[in-house]
Formats: C-alpha cells, sequence, structure tokens
C-alpha cells in the first residue's frame, strides 16, 4: 500500500468516526426530547448546549487533524521532489539510450536522443534531466548554443519551452582543450511520470546545437554524460552536406572518460571504451558497460 493509499485510508476512517459521533449525538438528543416530560427545559437545553459543545470540539480536532496530515504528506513530496536527483540513479534504469549527432560545415548540429527507461522499485518519478555541453566561441550570444526542438514521451509531445534549465557558463581551466571557448552545460527535463503503475516509457529529444562545432574541420568532442545506470549506449556521429566524420587522430583516446564528481580523467576506462569506437563513414561507438558517473567525450574531425 503506497503511502497516499494509506493517507485516504485514514482520512476516511476519521470522517467515519465524525459521523458516529454526531450520530450518537443526535439519538442522545431524540432520547432527551422523548423525556421532555421528566426534566425541566433549563435542564434539556444545558445538556443539548454541552453536548453540540463536545461534538464541535472533537470534530474540529479531528479537521485540524486531517489537515495537519495533508500538510505534512505535501511537504514529504516536496522534499521528494527536491532529492530526486540525488536518488535518481537508484530509481531510473536506462535499458537503451541512442544519440545521434547530426554535423553540417557551418559548425552547427542536431542531436537526437532516443530512450526506453524503466523504474524497477516503481518509484514515484515525475521527471529526469540530462545534462547537455556546447563549447562555443567567446563573445557570442550567452545561452543560445543549446535549442530543445522536440520533447515526445511515449508518442505525447511536451512543451519543448520549458525542458531546458541552465546549469553552468564557464572558461575551463586547461583553455587549449576547448581552443578558448566557453563551454555552457544545460539540463534537459523529460517529463516521464513514471508510478506504480506506470513503470516503463520511452522518450525522444531533439536538440539544435549552434556554434558548437566551429572547429569540426580540426578537431571536436561529442558529449555524453551518463548519470542512470544504461544497459545499453549508442553513439553515432555523421556529417551533412558533405562532409564526412571521423575519429580525431590528434586524440589519445577515441573515447575519453571523465569521472563527474573531480573531473578527473580515467585513462583505463578510456583506453576499454575506445575498443568499441569504429568508423567507417560515420563514428559509430556502442557500449554495454559504460559507468554511472561518468561523461564520455568523443573526439572527432570533419573533412568536406
Amino acid at each position: 500500500m503506497t503511502r497516499s493509499q494509506r493517507s485516504e485510508g485514514v482520512s476516511a476512517a476519521l470522517a467515519a468516526f465524525v459521523s458516529a459521533v454526531l450520530s450518537v449525538a443526535l439519538t442522545i438528543a431524540g432520547t432527551l426530547v422523548g423525556l421532555r416530560s421528566q426534566a425541566s427545559q433549563g435542564e434539556l437545553f444545558l445538556v443539548l448546549t454541552w453536548i453540540l459543545i463536545t461534538t464541535s470540539v472533537v470534530s474540529g480536532a479531528v479537521a485540524m487533524w486531517i489537515l495537519a496530515d495533508s500538510i505534512r504528506k505535501n511537504v514529504r513530496e516536496l522534499a521528494h521532489l527536491r532529492n530526486l536527483e540525488d536518488y535518481m540513479p537508484q530509481l531510473v534504469r536506462f535499458r537503451r539510450r541512442h544519440d545521434t549527432f547530426v554535423i553540417r560545415p557551418d559548425g552547427d548540429a542536431l542531436l537526437s536522443i532516443a530512450c526506453d527507461i524503466e523504474s524497477p522499485t516503481a518509484a514515484f518519478v515525475p521527471w529526469i534531466s540530462f545534462a547537455t555541453t556546447a563549447e562555443v566561441v567567446r563573445g557570442g550570444p550567452e545561452w543560445e548554443s543549446i535549442q530543445v526542438r522536440r520533447v515526445c514521451v511515449d508518442g505525447v509531445e511536451a512543451d519543448p519551452a520549458i525542458s531546458f534549465v541552465k546549469l553552468h557558463r564557464k572558461i575551463p581551466v586547461d583553455e587549449s582543450s576547448v581552443n578558448g571557448r566557453v563551454v555552457e552545460v544545460g539540463a534537459i527535463r523529460i517529463p516521464v511520470s513514471l508510478d506504480s503503475g506506470r513503470t516503463r516509457c520511452s522518450f525522444d529529444v531533439e536538440l539544435e546545437l549552434r556554434g558548437a562545432f566551429t572547429y569540426i574541420d580540426q578537431e571536436e568532442k561529442c558529449y555524453a554524460e551518463v548519470p542512470h545506470v544504461t544497459d545499453e549506449l549508442r553513439v553515432i556521429i555523421k556529417g551533412e552536406g558533405g562532409l564526412r566524420i571521423s575519429c580525431s587522430p590528434f586524440a589519445e583516446h577515441r573515447v575519453k572518460a571523465t569521472l563527474l564528481s573531480t573531473e578527473m580523467p580515467d585513462f583505463v576506462e578510456s583506453q576499454m571504451q575506445s575498443t568499441y569506437c569504429q568508423m567507417s563513414d560515420e563514428v559509430r561507438w556502442v557500449t554495454k558497460n559504460a559507468k554511472v558517473g561518468y561523461s564520455y567525450a568523443i573526439a572527432v574531425r570533419g573533412q568536406s
């Protein structure tokens, strides 16, 4: 039985109790009226007054208890929503995640993400979020590099205008790694609405990455962060308009793994994941053992 079902049961029981009290009060009052010939009018009204006062006090106390219980329940739900991201890796499992980057010669790109997710514990998960990174030239407009074009959950379209949340905008310590550009990181929120009656869903997201691949003719990185347990992760990177994408010949690893909590690279993980990254007319990385809490950067290069 869920917390809300227990709360509804308690409220129903209290309502039944109040109804019973009122019934008893009316029964007593009717009995006293029937015995009015044996009691004075003053005594009769005195007894009825005390009955009504007692009933009102009991009913008021019960109503206050129900109100307090409702407030406590709402506070618990709000606390759950505030802490949802902390427990998300335990609540949601990605059965399948497919990311597709389509890079254009002008440095813009379209990122499509398709996922099948599940809540193994049937937990209440109203939404999930994942981060998206874009590296842009300094001096340009702020927060225009990541544009949410489409969010669809089980065939139902959501409003993309409210799906994007700004996280941070910074200049990395090692500026040479991003050619002196600014890194903008935002989160995409997906209204998955999982609960005990709906433990699985699929969703599709489309993002426009503007100016994020300005140096594609030299070297660029496509990022995939893994904040949840993921059974299968596939990333495809391809070009458009005659642009041919391949793995960067300048990168030490085809796939660079970095621990999100410390931003420290994991060379062993990078070496292992790089073995799963292949290229022909496009770059394709498919893995079934991506680590939770890691950010993976695939270094690519484009040639017209």
